[in-house]
C-alpha cells in the first residue's frame, strides 16, 4: 500500500504544526511574519496531502492508478530521467545568472550560484562513485 499510517500521521502533522504556526503569529507569539507564511504553507500542504490519503482510502480507481505509478518501471525512469534534467538545468542557469550576477556588480549572489553548482557537482561525483562501486 503506498499511504500508509505513518504518511497519513505525517500529514497531519504538518497540518496542526502550520495551522499552529499561523495562529501564534496572529497572536503576536512569534513576532517574525515569516511564521505565518511558512505556517500557512505547511497548513496548505498537510491538508493537500490529507486530502490524496482520504481520496486513496475510499477511490478504488485512484488507489489503483497510485499503486500503478508507483510500482511501475516506467514511471521510475521517468522520474529519475526528470531529476536528472532538473540538474542539468539548474547547473547551467546558475552558471549563467552567476556571470550576469558577477557583471552587475552583485559578488554576494554571484558566490552564492558558484558554491551552490560545487555543492551539487561535489554531491554527484559522491554518488557516482558510490553507484559506480556497487555495480
Amino acid at each position: 500500500m503506498y499511504y500508509n499510517n505513518k504518511r497519513l500521521a505525517l500529514s497531519i502533522f504538518w497540518l496542526v504544526l502550520g495551522l499552529v504556526l499561523v495562529v501564534l503569529s496572529t497572536a503576536e507569539v512569534l513576532n517574525d511574519s515569516i511564521y505565518a507564511g511558512m505556517g500557512a504553507a505547511l497548513a496548505v500542504v498537510g491538508g493537500l496531502q490529507l486530502g490524496r490519503h482520504i481520496k486513496y482510502r475510499r477511490d478504488p480507481e485512484y488507489r489503483e492508478k497510485i499503486d500503478i505509478e508507483a510500482g511501475d518501471e516506467r514511471y521510475k525512469s521517468i522520474r529519475l530521467q526528470s531529476w536528472a534534467w532538473t540538474g542539468y538545468l539548474f547547473i547551467l542557469v546558475a552558471a549563467v545568472v552567476s556571470v550576469v550576477a558577477y557583471f552587475m556588480g552583485q559578488v554576494v549572489v554571484q558566490q552564492t550560484l558558484c558554491y551552490s553548482i560545487c555543492f551539487m557537482l561535489v554531491v554527484y561525483w559522491i554518488a557516482n562513485v558510490i553507484l559506480n562501486r556497487k555495480m
